[in-house]
C-alpha cells in the first residue's frame, strides 16, 4: 500500500490508538469542552512532532554544509515556533497533559531523539541529507495529519489550527531544497 491510502491507513491507527491510549492514561477534557478523541490525539502527536522538528531545524546553523539547507532550516524555525505556542495553548485548553505520550514510538514524520543525536554527529554533507529527509517527512505528514484532524475533529480551534500547520507543512516542503 502506498500514498494516500498508506496515509489514511496510518492516520486511522494514530488517531484511534491514541484516543483508546489518552482515555486510559490521560485526563479526559473537561465536559464543557468540543474536544473528541481526534481532536485528543492530533494534539498529542502534533505538539511532540513540531517540537523535534524545531530542534532539528535549530540545528543547522552550525552544523550544516549547505548555505541552502542553513536558509531554509532557518526559515523553517520561527513559524514553527509560533505554531508550538498555539498548539501548547490549544492543548492545554484541553486539559491534556504536557508529557509525549507518543516518547519512544518511531512514527512517519516523528523526528526522534535518536535522529537528533545522528545529525549531532553527522559530518556536513551527512547532516544535510538528514536533516533534508527528516524535514520532509515531518511537514508531508503534518499535512496529513492536518486533513485527518479537518475531517474528524469536533473542536473548531483545534480544526482551524490543523488548517495552519497543514498550510505549513506544504510551504516547508516547497521550501525545503532536494
Amino acid at each position: 500500500m502506498k500514498g494516500p491510502a498508506l496515509g489514511a491507513v496510518v492516520v486511522a491507527l494514530i488517531l484511534g490508538g491514541c484516543a483508546t491510549t489518552t482515555a486510559a492514561t490521560g485526563p479526559a477534557p473537561g465536559p464543557a469542552t468540543a474536544f473528541n478523541p481526534t481532536d485528543v490525539a492530533w494534539l498529542q502527536l502534533v505538539v511532540p512532532m513540531t517540537a523535534n522538528a524545531l530542534a532539528a531545524a535549530r540545528l543547522a546553523p552550525e552544523r550544516a554544509g549547505s548555505a541552502a539547507v542553513r536558509s531554509a532550516a532557518t526559515a523553517v524555525v520561527a513559524p514553527s515556533e509560533r505554531l508550538l505556542e498555539r498548539l501548547e495553548a490549544v492543548r492545554d485548553r484541553a486539559g491534556l497533559p504536557a508529557t509525549d505520550v507518543h516518547s519512544g514510538h518511531r512514527m512517519p514524520g516523528m523526528i526522534t531523539p535518536a535522529d537528533l543525536a545522528a545529525l549531532r554527529t553527522d559530518g556536513a554533507g551527512g547532516f544535510d541529507r538528514r536533516l533534508i529527509a527528516l524535514l520532509r517527512a515531518h511537514a508531508a505528514q503534518l499535512v496529513v495529519l492536518a486533513r485527518g484532524e479537518q475531517a474528524s475533529g469536533a473542536d473548531p480551534e483545534t480544526r482551524a489550527l490543523a488548517a495552519d500547520v497543514s498550510a505549513e507543512g506544504a510551504r516547508e516542503t516547497e521550501l525545503l531544497p532536494n
